[in-house]
C-alpha cells in the first residue's frame, strides 16, 4: 500500500502538471478495472451472439436436412403407376425429428461450442396432390419432354397429308348442305307458284266449261257458239210467225221464246262465271307472287351462302396443319382429290337462278290475270250483242262478232294456260329439268337413311347393354370425382347425359365435317403453342387404360352373347371415362364409338364426293357421296373391331389405331377442370389413396435451444427488443426454424 501512496522526489510531479497515469488519487486503477470489465462484457456479448448465430445456422441446416429426408419417403405406388410424387410411407414427423436431431452429434467427452438440445420437431402439409394446380404441375414436369414428340409424330403427321382434301370436302359439304336445304325450299315455293297458276287456269276452265270451247272452237263448241249458230233459225221463226197463213196461229212462238230465254241466260251466265273466274285469279295472284318472292329469297340466300363460305376458307386449322407437313412426306395422293372437290363445290353455283329469271316469272304470273281480265271484258260486249240481236233482228252480226272475239280471247288464254297451256308447260318443263335428278337423289337419301339407322341401332344397343355388375365402380368413382370438385371449390357436378344421334344422315355428315374441322384446329393450336392441354392429354393416354375395340364385334354382329357387356368394367375404359365423364358403364364407350364413326364418315364422305362427282347435279353428288361414306364407314368400324385399326383414307397410306382416335378426341374436347377431377378420381379409385390428403409440399418446424454462456439477461433483452428472433428461458436461448420444400 505504501508503494502506491508515496513517491520518491524524483518521480513526484505537481498534480496540476502530471499525466493521467501518475496522479496520486488512485484513478488509474479504477479506470483500468472499468475498461477491462467493458472489454470482457463486449467480448462475452460477441461470443454469445456468435454462438447464437451459429446455432441459427445449425438449426436451419438441420431443418433443411429433415424436410428433404421427409419428402424422400414418397408413395411408391403413385410414382410407379402414375409418375406422381406424394408423401407417404413412414411417419413424416418421425423422419423429420430423427434426421434433424442427428445433425447435432454431441460428444460429452469433447468440448462443444454449442450444446444444442431439441425442443420440438414436426411437419405440416402446405400443398396436396388433389389440388388441380399442383396435380397439373406434376403432370407437366413428367410430360414436357416426351409429349410434343409423341403427339406430333404419331398423330399430326398422320393427318397432315389429308388436311387440304378435308378442307375442300368440309367446305363442299357445308356449302352443299346449306344450299340443299335452301334449294328444296326454293323449289317447293316454285312448285306452289306453278300450282297456283294452274288453279287459276282450272278455275277459268271450269267456269267456262259448256259455255266456250277450249283449245279452238267450231260453231258447235259450247253454249255461246250454239246461240250464234241458232240465231238464223231464230230469225226464220220470227219471219214465219210475223206473217202466218190466213187463219193460222203463230207456229214458233214457243221456240222463239225458248231461244231468247236461252240466249239471255247464256250471256248472263257467261258474264257471271267469267267474273267469278277473274275474282279467283285476283285471289290467287298475290299468293303466287308471294311464293315466287319466297323462292327468290331462298335463291339469294343460296348465293350468299356460297359466297360467305368461300370468303371464310382462309387461315383455318386445315391450312396450319397442311403447312406443317414435312417435305419428305408425299402428299400427292391427297392433293389430287382436293382439286376435284373444288369442282364439286363450284358446281353449286350453277344451281343459282339469275334475278332476270324471277323478274320474267313475276311478269308471267301477272300477265295471266291480265289476259283473263281482257277476256272477261269481252263478255260484256257479248251480252250487249245478244240483247241487240234479240231486240233488233238486224243486229245479229254484232252478236256474232262479239262471240267470235270472245272465243278468240279465251283461246289465247287457253293456249297459254289450259290446253295446250304452253306457258304453264314451259314452267313445268323447267321445274322438271331442274329436278330431274331429285328422284334419284331421294333414292340415295333413302338408302343412306337406312344405313344410318343401322349405325344408330348399334349405338343404341351399346347404351342399353346390361352392365349392372359394373355400376358400383362407376358410382364409387363418381363420389370421388364430386369430392374432388368440391375440394377445388368447383361446385358439385351436374348430371350429364349422352345426346341421341340425329335421325337425318345429312345432319350426321355435317356434324362429322364440323368435328373434323375442330380436330384440325386443335392440332393447329397445339403446334402454335398450347402446351399444357397437350401434356395433360398425353399423360392420360400414357398412364390409363383404353377400351379394347375388338369387343365391338359381338355387338355389331348382334350375336347376343355377353362379351360386350362383360367388357365394360371401369378398369377397361379409364381413358374413355376421363374423356366423356358418363357415370354409366356403356355410355362412354358408345360416345367414343360415335365419334370414331363421325371421323370415318367425314373422311369417307370426302372420298365419296370425288368418286361420285361425275353424276352431274351437285345435290345428287352429295347424296351419293353420303351413301358411299356411310357404307365405307360401316366397313371401317368392322375392321376396327377385328384388327384394332382403320385406314385413314384411300388417298393416304397410313392407319389409325383406336388409341389414336382417343388422342384426337381428348384434344377436341378440351382440358376442362372436370376432366382433371375425373383423372384424379380414377387414380384414387385404383390406388385407394386420397390425393386431397397426399402432400407434395411440406413445411418442417424445428425448435431447439442452446445454452447462453455469459449474459442471459442481456440476451433476453435483445429478444424483447427484436434483435434476436428467439427467446431466453432458464439460461438457454430457444429458437424455431420453419423450412418449406416440395417435389416441384
Amino acid at each position: 500500500m505504501s508503494v502506491i501512496g508515496k513517491h520518491s522526489p524524483s518521480t513526484r510531479l505537481d498534480k496540476h502538471t502530471g499525466g493521467l497515469f501518475l496522479r496520486e488519487d488512485g484513478a488509474v486503477s479504477v479506470y483500468l478495472v472499468v475498461a477491462t470489465a467493458g472489454i470482457l462484457l463486449l467480448t462475452s456479448l460477441l461470443i454469445d451472439y456468435a454462438r447464437i448465430a451459429a446455432f441459427h445456422k445449425q438449426l436451419e441446416v438441420a431443418a433443411q436436412s429433415g424436410i428433404r429426408s421427409t419428402l424422400s419417403a414418397y408413395d411408391n405406388q403413385l410414382y410407379e403407376q402414375y409418375g406422381l410424387f406424394g408423401a407417404g410411407g413412414t411417419d413424416r414427423n418421425e423422419i423429420f425429428r430423427h434426421v434433424a436431431e442427428n445433425n447435432w452429434m454431441d460428444n460429452d467427452d469433447a468440448f462443444q461450442m454449442l450444446r444444442i438440445k431439441p425442443v420440438d420437431a414436426h411437419v405440416n402439409s402446405y400443398e396436396v396432390l388433389g389440388t388441380h394446380a399442383v396435380f397439373k404441375r406434376q403432370v407437366l414436369e413428367e410430360m414436357k419432354y416426351k409429349a410434343p414428340v409423341d403427339f406430333a409424330l404419331e398423330v399430326v403427321s398422320k393427318f397432315a397429308p389429308l388436311a387440304e382434301a378435308m378442307k375442300e370436302a368440309s367446305t363442299s359439304v357445308e356449302v352443299l348442305e346449306e344450299v340443299r336445304k335452301l334449294y328444296d325450299k326454293r323449289e317447293k315455293h316454285l312448285e306452289k307458284t306453278l300450282e297456283l297458276q294452274r288453279k287459276s287456269a282450272r278455275a277459268a276452265e271450269q267456269e267456262m266449261d259448256g259455255l266456250l270451247a277450249v283449245g279452238g272452237m267450231g260453231q258447235s263448241g259450247g253454249a255461246v257458239a250454239g246461240i250464234v249458230s241458232g240465231y238464223g233459225s231464230y230469225l226464220g221463226w220470227i219471219a214465219h210467225d210475223s206473217a202466218p197463213p190466213a187463219g193460222a196461229r203463230p207456229k214458233y212462238s214457243l221456240e222463239i221464246g225458248s231461244y231468247a230465254m236461252t240466249a239471255r241466260a247464256v250471256s248472263n251466265d257467261l258474264a257471271h262465271k267469267s267474273s267469278n273466274a277473274l275474282i279467283r285469279h285476283r285471289e290467287l295472284e298475290p299468293e303466287a307472287l308471294e311464293q315466287l318472292e319466297e323462292a327468290r329469297r331462298c335463291n339469294d340466300e343460296m348465293s350468299a351462302v356460297i359466297q360467305r363460305l368461300q370468303d371464310n376458307r382462309d387461315n383455318t386449322g386445315y391450312d396450319l396443319i397442311s403447312g406443317e407437313q414435312s417435305n419428305d412426306q408425299p402428299a400427292s395422293g391427297a392433293s389430287a382429290p382436293a382439286s376435284q372437290l373444288q369442282e364439286v363445290r363450284q358446281a353449286a353455283q350453277d344451281m343459282i337462278l339469275p334475278s332476270e329469271w324471277f323478274a320474267g316469272y313475276k311478269e308471267e304470273v301477272t300477265a295471266q290475270t291480265r289476259k283473263f281480265n281482257s277476256f272477261n271484258a269481252g263478255t260484256a260486249g257479248f251480252q250487249s250483242g245478244v240483247s241487240a240481236a234479240l231486240s233488233n233482228p238486224g243486229s245479229g252480226a254484232m252478236m256474232s262478232g262479239s262471240a267470235e272475239r270472245l272465243q278468240q280471247a279465251f283461246n289465247q288464254y287457253a293456249d297459254d294456260y289450259i290446253r295446250p297451256g304452253v306457258v304453264i308447260k314451259a314452267r313445268a318443263d323447267g321445274l322438271n329439268e331442274r329436278q330431274s335428278s331429285d328422284e334419284q337423289r331421294k333414292e340415295k337419301e333413302r338408302e343412306a337413311k337406312s344405313k344410318w339407322n343401322e349405325v344408330r341401332g348399334w349405338m343404341k344397343g351399346m347404351s342399353e347393354s346390361g352392365q349392372s355388375e359394373h355400376q358400383q365402380a362407376f358410382d364409387e368413382v363418381k363420389q370421388r370425382f364430386e369430392a374432388n370438385l368440391l375440394f377445388n371449390e368447383l361446385g358439385a357436378d351436374e348430371a350429364i347425359s349422352g345426346e341421341e344421334a340425329t335421325e337425318d344422315p345429312h345432319d350426321a355428315a355435317s356434324a362429322s365435317m364440323s368435328g373434323m374441322g375442330s380436330i384440325f384446329s386443335g392440332m393447329a393450336d397445339m403446334l402454335t403453342g398450347i402446351r399444357d392441354p397437350l401434356y395433360m392429354n398425353e399423360y392420360i393416354v400414357h398412364r390409363f387404360n383404353a377400351y379394347d375395340p375388338k369387343n365391338f364385334e359381338s355387338m355389331m354382329k348382334s350375336t347376343g352373347d355377353s362379351g360386350f357387356s362383360d367388357s365394360l368394367a371401369l378398369g377397361n375404359q379409364e381413358i374413355e371415362y376421363i374423356l366423356y365423364g358418363f357415370h354409366d358403364p356403356a355410355a362412354n364407350i358408345a360416345a367414343a364409338y360415335g365419334e370414331i364413326f363421325g371421323v370415318r364418315l367425314a373422311v369417307r364422305t370426302m372420298e365419296g364426293l370425288v368418286e361420285c362427282k361425275g353424276m352431274g347435279h351437285p345435290l345428287l353428288v352429295l347424296a351419293a357421296a353420303l351413301l358411299y361414306g356411310l357404307e365405307k364407314s360401316i366397313a371401317d368400324m368392322m375392321m376396327l373391331a377385328k384388327e384394332g385399326t382403320t385406314p385413314l383414307s384411300k388417298y393416304v397410306s397410313t392407319n389409325l389405331t383406336y388409341l389414336d382416335y382417343l388422342r384426337v378426341f381428348l384434344l377436341l374436347h378440351g382440358n376442362s377442370e372436370k376432366r382433371t377431377s375425373r383423372t384424379i378420381a380414377v387414380i384414387e379409385q385404383n390406388t385407394e389413396v386420397i390425393l386431397a390428403g397426399t402432400s407434395t409440399g411440406l413445411t418442417g418446424e424445428l425448435s431447439a435451444s442452446v445454452n447462453v454462456w455469459f449474459l442471459p439477461g442481456l440476451m433476453r433483452s435483445f429478444t424483447v427488443l427484436g434483435l434476436l428472433n428467439g427467446k431466453v428461458k432458464g439460461g438457454r436461448y430457444e429458437a424455431t426454424k420453419t423450412i418449406g420444400w416440395s417435389y416441384q
